[in-house]
């Protein structure tokens, strides 16, 4: 089998990821149902990133080891099988990739409930948002998972500014030109008066640094280093701006078809084990590079005053209003949120005694 594909591929040399991987696809489909169920994981970030080195590639092998040979998952990182983050979860349910790493943000419209999980108001704690993201999911409060079954719902640590001039206060972002991702970056940009700019992906933020086409970028610490925005930017504002939903998802009839064995495998190590991998690679990535901007005597690193994380809460406030009054069904996620929080911090504070 493995023959066949790879003489299939050497006589055409022309096909494209996405040919390859449904031709990959159709010669896995004629395997018998005891051959090892191989799938496919794409995401578009590099294989260097955290969260792929330390949390998705682990994963996919601790899966494969606990299904006992049953499952296999192979790893296509840097968007081998299609670049375009706006096209990841078509890739999953047309079933060219198995499993893909999604930014609700690049699918506006399709997961709104996600929105709220940007606002950095009751906590700006990754693991506690995330585990409150995913047990709203499992309790039926955020939609939109017909066609994909969700393995991990979480967030990135917070964005903070990363900026090409020197930063004074909120003021200094008048007339500046900020890379936003998200249609609330965009407005809390606005608010402070800076001019957001749409459309840069996150591997074209530091040539757009470079070139000066930005003056400064919101970016979660914990990817800076990897894609870039280090080395394009010497001033850090340590105020947090939003956080940044992001999921780990499955073609739902492809996990429908794997085997016992290999759907216990993956059910066991999804969920809150895989959301708390992918969060501690995070940290741990964001806090080597807080250290590293922190101690840097060629850069400014500076700490929100009081007064300027009063002026962003009440910002975070309007914005969660605003997201609460557009529908019952907001206000209803917003209020089990509120108390699914209150559980989770009890129950981390009950693990560390």
């Amino acid at each position: 089998m493995a023959a066949f594909r790879e003489r299939a591929v050497k006589k055409n040399p022309t096909m494209t990821g996405f040919a390859i991987a449904l031709a990959a696809a159709a010669v896995t489909s004629l395997a018998p149902s005891h051959a090892t169920q191989k799938l496919r994981f794409g995401v578009t970030i590099p294989e260097r990133t955290s969260t792929v080195r330390e949390a998705m590639a682990p994963w996919a092998r601790e899966v494969s080891t606990a299904s006992g040979g049953a499952v296999s998952i192979e790893m296509y990182t840097g968007g081998s099988l299609g670049r375009s983050g706006k096209l990841q979860y078509w890739l999953v349910k047309q079933s060219v990739l198995d499993i893909a790493w999604i930014l609700p943000s690049d699918t506006p419209g399709l997961f709104p409930a996600t929105d709220f999980f940007e606002i950095p108001l009751k906590s700006d704690d990754p693991l506690l948002i995330s585990l409150a993201f995913w047990r709203l999911y499992q309790r039926g409060y955020v939609k939109g998972f017909e066609d994909v079954k969700p393995l991990a719902l979480y967030v990135s640590p917070p964005y903070r500014m990363h900026l090409r001039f020197a930063y004074d206060g909120p003021e200094s972002l008048s007339g500046r030109k900020i890379r936003a991702v998200t249609s609330l970056q965009s407005r809390l940009l606005e608010d402070a008066g800076a001019t957001p700019i749409g459309g840069i992906t996150t591997t074209q933020v530091a040539e757009s640094l470079s070139r000066d086409l930005i003056d400064g970028a919101l970016f979660s610490w914990h990817g800076v280093k990897a894609v870039g925005v280090m080395r394009s930017t010497s001033v850090h504002v340590d105020q947090p701006i939003t956080l940044a939903p992001a999921m780990i998802v499955m073609n739902r009839k492809v996990y429908d078809g794997l085997t016992p064995e290999a759907r216990a495998a993956i059910d066991a190590k999804s969920g809150e084990p895989l959301i708390r991998m992918l969060v501690q690679s995070m940290n741990k990535a964001a806090a080597e590079a807080v250290n590293e901007a922190s101690t840097d005597p060629d850069r400014s690193f500076i700490e929100s005053r009081t007064e300027d994380a009063e002026i962003w809460r009440g910002r975070f406030e309007k914005a969660a209003r605003n997201w609460r009054s557009k529908s019952p069904d907001n206000e209803r996620i917003a209020v089990a949120f509120d108390g699914i929080l209150e559980e989770i911090v009890q129950e981390e504070a009950d693990a560390r005694e």
